[in-house]
């Protein structure tokens, strides 16, 4: 029995093949990104967050950390997700430009 009948019946078959592989690969696929957001506010303490910039599947997005390891993606256009975003990233650079005291090495004469 042949599966091919011509060059070109078996470049058909190839790329069917080859299409139904690539659907199936991708839809298995995972994804360590928001693909949805929500747009109901936190409740939890927030520890951290970050800007998730769109690359399909992947949407715009605020992820935001909770204090119980949990990651929430969140609408960008939110007013109380940019007030949130604003005052997590003003903390941490007031952080970042405090002057260490605790842990700051001592000279002696």
């Amino acid at each position: 029995m042949q599966l091919c009948y011509g060059p070109m019946a078996c470049l058909a078959l190839f790329a069917v093949i080859l299409s139904l592989t690539a659907t199936d690969t991708d839809a298995n696929k995972v994804h360590n990104c928001c693909t949805k957001v929500s747009k109901q506010k936190i409740t939890v303490p927030i520890i951290g967050a970050r800007l998730q910039r769109k690359a399909l599947p992947c949407v715009n997005a605020v992820i935001f950390e909770t204090d119980n390891g949990e990651t929430i993606c969140s609408h960008w256009k939110e007013s109380w997700v940019r007030k949130a975003f604003f005052q997590l990233e003003m903390a941490r650079k007031s952080l970042d430009t405090q002057v260490p005291t605790a842990n700051s090495p001592t000279t002696s004469p």
